[in-house]
């Protein structure tokens, strides 16, 4: 179950394309620009630490299957270790559609805008917090991997 990157790139391209559109929609129509408050920077950083963690569980799974070679170690559920994988993919997805986003306001912001100096830096924080929600899915599904087999070869 891999995803495609011709999907990913997409996906950020897509992102990048809105962020930038909304930051000319806005701004020519007079509003504000859509910058980005502490609170989704803050809510993109604690989902990728929280579906980390919490896959976190069937990673020490694995590695102590592999490492010990032993078969009494408590298996995590199933469907749980599923939903987890399904959810880490969906948080990686959204992360870079965000990440996108806050590129395409940055690349906005220095070729269109006039004054961008007090919108760069939440735009940054943006790019960041989305950078690390990516990051926390990506290493949630790599947590989610099957153990090896017992004969060395991948599962």
């Amino acid at each position: 179950m891999k995803l495609d990157i011709r999907f990913l790139i997409g996906w950020f391209l897509f992102g990048g394309i809105s962020g930038a559109g909304a930051g000319q929609l806005a701004t020519g129509f007079g509003l504000g620009f859509p910058a980005t408050d502490a609170f989704l920077a803050t809510s993109l950083i604690a989902i990728g630490i929280g579906i980390y963690g919490a896959t976190f569980p069937i990673f020490r799974y694995r590695n102590q299957l592999e490492k010990a070679q032993q078969q009494s170690v408590k298996r995590p559920d199933p469907l749980l270790s599923f939903r987890l994988l399904v959810l880490a993919r969906a948080v990686m997805i959204t992360g870079l559609g965000f990440l996108g986003w806050h590129i395409g306001q940055l690349i906005w912001l220095w070729l269109f805008s006039i004054a961008p100096t007090g919108l760069v830096q939440p735009t940054l924080v943006g790019v960041a917090a989305s950078l690390l929600m990516y990051l926390g899915g990506l290493g949630a599904e790599y947590n989610c991997r099957l153990p090896k087999d017992p004969d060395g070869e991948t599962a």
